[in-house]
């Protein structure tokens, strides 16, 4: 037996808003600067300046709330399995993710040693950027009225009324976390030389950035409130 539905129920938001751009990637800092080398004494070669940080992701955008369900008032002399009636109220739309955080710069290269010193050790790599929030999801839509008056109910077990609330969206990815930095460059140790005891080598190895943390989810909506729904039987 075919069950026919008279449904006034609200409509669901479908549209999931666009994830946001990637966050700022900074450039590299200047190299160091390099020995100052002359008879009295020289002055070392700097290390390389640490890499910048890439920046925090951007948070996504929150959805749409579900319609609320109509109102369905009807008459019949008998009522049984084949005909059902729905006011629910539509279902909250999903948060929209979360932005990638921008990657962390390269970092510096460090000081040439111009013919006199090492050339020193470029700067660590900058952090990566944490990741956006994701959107809050959508609360659902509440549930309409339904009231059906007939003189025979034959509907014993079909549960032919639904005014249910509907289900809050599902919160938004958040976004991935931004890429650390790679180590500076050395720079160049050129001619021959005696080292001074300021600088007597090319100082410690930079290490790469961290990568960003990836950022939350978005919260869930929250469900709907029932509507009402009666089936009278009249005599």
């Amino acid at each position: 037996m075919s069950v026919a539905t008279i449904d006034v129920s609200g409509r669901s938001w479908t549209d999931v808003p666009p994830k946001p751009d990637k966050a700022f990637s900074p450039n590299p800092p200047p190299q160091a600067q390099g020995a100052n080398c002359n008879w009295i004494d020289d002055d070392c070669a700097q290390l390389g300046l640490p890499g910048g940080p890439g920046g925090t992701g951007a948070d996504g955008v929150s959805s749409g709330r579900g319609a609320n369900g109509g109102s369905i008032s009807f008459k019949v002399g008998v009522i049984n399995g084949a005909v059902k009636f729905s006011a629910r109220g539509g279902d909250g739309g999903r948060g929209g993710p979360g932005g990638d955080g921008g990657d962390g710069s390269k970092g510096g290269r460090g000081g040439n040693g111009n013919d006199c010193e090492y050339g020193r050790m470029g700067g660590n790599g900058g952090n990566g950027g944490a990741g956006g929030r994701g959107g809050d999801g959508g609360n659902g839509g509440n549930g309409g009225s339904i009231l059906v008056q007939c003189e025979v109910d034959n509907s014993t077990n079909s549960d032919p009324l639904d005014a249910s609330g509907g289900p809050g969206g599902r919160g938004g990815s958040g976004g991935q976390g931004g890429h650390g930095g790679a180590p500076g460059d050395q720079g160049n140790t050129s001619g021959v030389f005696d080292s001074s005891s300021d600088c007597p080598n090319p100082g410690p190895a930079p290490a790469w950035g961290m990568n960003g943390a990836p950022g939350q989810p978005g919260a869930p909506g929250a469900g709907g409130n029932a509507g009402s729904a009666r089936l009278e039987v009249t005599t």
